[in-house]
């Protein structure tokens, strides 16, 4: 068989250290895709898109993998050395880009995984969301269907959300980069320094009053209230979630019979 081309071998090397999906990749460079996982070597032209894509790489450290990865006066040099110094799987790795997570796990084929904070781990992660050596601590899963993304796992505290979601679900996120794109009555994991971690229907109106307006489906219990955009560290759009108790329907069926029967009650009332 033959064996993958040392521009390859380097190139998946530097975007594992980045921290970039193959995907992404493909993308950024207007590379085929596929072309890292073949054996074949690389054309000339898809070299070249490569170093104009990423012209902090070092040169003969891409043609002939000696020295150090990036170029002396890259910004990155201090992450490379963090990188070369890891062992252990998963990988952890910081993304300083625009308004991203701050740091990310991946596999050894530069998939992301998925991080799962527990509820036993929820004061925790306030302070340590960006700090790699608390994600550490934290199981990482990879789940069907779940690519081309960033998404995290909440293990759900409380009965807020009940029916739709009970009390130990597992409601998975994805990362929300711009918080002025958050859709009106859809569920978001929404994490902020004064109300912790909380998963709410949210209704947008950062453009018109500068707030987040947070909507409970166990309204009875708990009433909606809104908060300041300043407080917020991260925001995840729910995707979907494990669920571990199934409601009968029949309970729902019976509560809007007896609403139906109540409201023509009403209207007889009111005739009368």
């Amino acid at each position: 068989m033959q064996e993958i081309s040392l521009f390859k071998k380097n190139i998946l090397e530097f975007i594992e250290f980045k921290g970039i999906r193959k995907s992404e990749f493909y993308r950024m460079t207007g590379i085929t895709r596929s072309v890292l996982d073949k054996n074949s070597g690389l054309t000339e032209d898809n070299v070249a898109k490569f170093i104009a894509t990423f012209p902090e790489v070092n040169l003969e450290w891409f043609v002939t993998g000696k020295g150090k990865m990036l170029k002396e006066n890259s910004e990155e040099n201090v992450k490379q050395e963090k990188y070369l110094g890891v062992q252990e799987k998963p990988f952890f790795y910081e993304k300083q880009k625009g308004n991203l997570p701050s740091v990310i796990t991946v596999d050894s084929q530069g998939e992301e995984n998925i991080l799962m904070v527990p509820v036993a781990a929820r004061a925790g992660y306030l302070s340590g969301y960006g700090d790699a050596d608390y994600l550490a601590t934290l199981p990482t899963y990879r789940m069907p269907k779940l690519q081309n993304g960033t998404f995290r796992m909440f293990e759900v505290a409380g009965h807020s959300m009940y029916p739709t979601i009970h009390q130990g679900s597992i409601a998975i996120g994805e990362w929300v980069e711009n918080w002025k794109d958050i859709k009106d009555n859809q569920i978001y994991i929404v994490v902020t320094a004064e109300d912790g971690i909380v998963i709410k229907r949210v209704m947008n109106r950062i453009e018109k009053y500068n707030n987040l307006y947070l909507k409970s489906d166990n309204r009875k219990e708990y009433p909606s209230y809104t908060i300041d955009p300043n407080s917020i560290l991260e925001v995840w759009h729910l995707k979907t979630a494990l669920i571990f108790e199934f409601q009968d329907p029949a309970d729902l069926y019976d509560r809007v019979n007896d609403l139906e029967v109540e409201f023509h009650m009403l209207q007889g009332l009111l005739k009368r």
